[in-house]
């Protein structure tokens, strides 16, 4: 939170008055910000940054490179932003919502990414009806894929994962 706040210090003295940006995070550093997991993390990853403070972002370790991995998250991510409480002079900050970054995490192969899942605190806050909306609709996690391999590759982590733990959420 601190560093966010001081980027936004920046930003207000950097940027003419009146200039609204906003920022879109996920990844671990988000899951930590929602206080779905209490790991450490070197960097933030931001989705959606204006595009006029990327290059004041290295800066403060917030990786805009996750770009790439935009098709992990379900098509209207958007929809469902979550404004972090932070009262930024010149930045609106969000998260994508629990269950968007679980079916980003679900498309990945890392070790660190399964883990984040299935902690207790992520499993007992998530929402598992749209969870599973956002799996199966043919408009969400469908919709955004790189193709249709790497969503059947996710469709079989997402059953195995609804099957293995949407108990211990209920």
């Amino acid at each position: 939170m601190e560093r966010l706040l001081r980027l936004d210090e920046d930003v207000d003295l950097i940027f003419p008055p009146g200039k609204r940006f906003h920022l879109v995070i996920v990844g671990g550093s988000a899951l930590i910000l929602l206080e779905a997991i209490s790991r450490a993390t070197l960097d933030i990853d931001a989705l959606d940054a204006s595009a006029e403070l990327r290059g004041l972002l290295e800066k403060y370790d917030i990786n805009c490179r996750v770009m790439t991995y935009v098709n992990n998250f379900p098509y209207n991510y958007e929809d469902r932003l979550v404004p972090l409480p932070i009262q930024g002079k010149r930045i609106d900050f969000f998260t994508a919502s629990l269950e968007d970054i679980v079916v980003a995490k679900l498309y990945s192969d890392r070790d660190t990414d399964r883990q984040d899942v299935i902690s207790p605190e992520v499993l007992a806050m998530l929402d598992w009806d749209k969870l599973e909306h956002l799996a199966m609709d043919e408009d969400e996690a469908k919709a955004s894929a790189l193709n249709d391999r790497s969503y059947r590759q996710f469709r079989a982590n997402y059953d195995e994962y609804a099957k293995r733990y949407r108990l211990c959420g209920s």
